[in-house]
């Protein structure tokens, strides 16, 4: 590994726990290839727009693409899984569940 001012630990590890090549984020958030490709290897300082765009494109913190947080990789499996299941919903289920996790909450409070 290099040691670069510039190199984000978790920038590869994030793309690839998705299953994502360059070619295909740079299409999702709109910049090409060769700049990912610079970003990865540390050769450029990454905006941080690119990075907040990363976090929100693989649902995971800025501090964990940073280095500063360590996220289990099968949490953000379960939460991916969750979101699709929940997505696939009626709309009227989506109520019946958003309903159900306030009064879970709630509970938790107590």
């Amino acid at each position: 590994m290099q040691d670069n001012l510039y190199l984000y630990p978790n920038l590869v590890k994030v793309r690839k726990a998705h299953r994502m090549t360059q070619s295909e984020l740079a299409k999702l958030i709109g910049i090409s290839q060769q700049e990912i490709s610079r970003y990865e290897n540390g050769d450029v300082k990454a905006p941080i727009n690119y990075i907040v765009d990363l976090a929100n494109c693989f649902n995971v913190t800025t501090d964990y693409i940073l280095g500063r947080d360590e996220m289990n990789r099968d949490n953000i499996t379960d939460d991916k899984n969750i979101l699709n299941s929940f997505n696939q919903l009626t709309d009227e289920n989506k109520i019946k569940v958003s309903e159900r996790i306030k009064t879970l909450l709630d509970l938790q409070k107590e």
